[in-house]
């Protein structure tokens, strides 16, 4: 696709085309994705000692330049550049190339999901792929589901929903969950013992930025207050069958309903919950799938992805989703509602 032709759609859609900065202090990155981002970080120190990064993602950056406009107000902006990531098996050069688009401070949500969407299948009928997938789904799905199963610990819950996006350590918390096995009885009770000498000495005393007050009351929580059960298999079981759910648009709400009765889940997804809810796009398949998009940390609601094929091989043509906390997290004084998608410029 000739970029004059993507500009002209992201023009004729309403988006503003903007220059994005290309360095971000790295505080705002660490802030969202945590230490777990800092591998993948170009990043130095400037002579007032404060870091900074090359951007990583560039809904960071623009959300950092709608924030210093200090306007509250519906916004549609667009931009190309590049993000910057040192590689690792997901990324085959350190440069992602990327043109994005997104709708910031609106308060109709369902509207503006299907704008992103719309534009997003336009865009895709005047590129050279004759066929995709839009693979569609939405992360407070998942969110109540885990807030459902009250047999795991509230803190454990949190845990879950906090790290869904790092797969790795999500699949450990599951293990742990399901066999236990990094609990020793023994080792416990040794501990309750330690506990109560400490609560003998002095609790405003700080242990590496923590008060000992505030560490008994942390072993409180996860010892008498919010315990693990001896076995969570059960649940982890049904967070494991829900991340299994793949099904036609038409079927989803069918699909989950049976499923959340079947498990005793008091969920009810309405047969127009979702932006679209036909599979009668030509030339692309839509496909309810719980399971995508969970790289990305900061996603909260509708997330979605375009497949095409590539030399025989599945590449995402476009991606994006809801991202409603990150104005606020970045620094905004209230919660303004965002979302948007990036287009992979280096399939095109």
């Amino acid at each position: 696709m000739k970029s004059e032709n993507l500009s002209n759609i992201l023009k004729l859609s309403g988006f503003k085309n903007i220059e994005l900065d290309n360095i971000i202090e790295s505080k705002h990155i660490l802030k969202r994705s945590g230490g777990n981002f800092r591998q993948y970080l170009f990043s130095f120190y400037d002579q007032q000692n404060v870091e900074w990064s090359l951007r990583p993602d560039l809904t960071l950056s623009s959300v950092i330049k709608f924030i210093r406009t200090k306007d509250q107000k519906k916004t549609k902006w667009s931009y190309s550049g590049e993000a910057y990531r040192k590689r690792n098996k997901n990324n085959k050069s350190p440069i992602i190339k990327q043109t994005g688009f997104e709708i910031f401070g609106s308060n109709t949500k369902a509207k503006d999901d299907y704008e992103i969407l719309k534009t997003s299948i336009d865009i895709f009928k005047k590129s050279k792929f004759k066929k995709c997938e839009l693979n569609l789904s939405n992360i407070e799905i998942f969110h109540v589901l885990i807030n459902k199963l009250t047999s795991l610990p509230l803190r454990w819950r949190e845990k879950i929903k906090r790290h869904y996006s790092r797969e790795v350590y999500f699949d450990q918390l599951l293990k742990k969950l399901s066999d236990n096995k990094d609990i020793n009885p023994k080792i416990v009770e040794q501990d309750k013992a330690k506990a109560e000498k400490l609560r003998k000495k002095d609790l405003s005393k700080i242990y590496s930025g923590r008060s000992l007050k505030e560490i008994v009351e942390r072993f409180d929580l996860k010892n008498y207050q919010d315990p693990r059960n001896l076995s969570n298999k059960n649940s982890v079981k049904i967070i494991k069958d829900y991340l299994k759910i793949s099904c036609s648009i038409e079927k989803a709400p069918k699909v989950l309903n049976d499923f959340f009765k079947k498990n005793n889940l008091n969920i009810f997804i309405s047969p127009d919950y979702f932006p679209i809810n036909k599979n009668n796009i030509k030339n692309i398949k839509v496909i309810f799938k719980t399971n995508i998009n969970r790289t990305v940390s900061y996603y909260t609601g509708m997330t979605f992805n375009m497949g095409v094929k590539v030399n025989g091989k599945k590449e995402v043509f476009l991606s994006g989703g809801r991202f409603d906390n990150l104005i606020k997290d970045l620094g905004n004084k209230r919660n303004l509602n965002a979302v948007g998608a990036a287009i992979n410029r280096g399939i095109l």
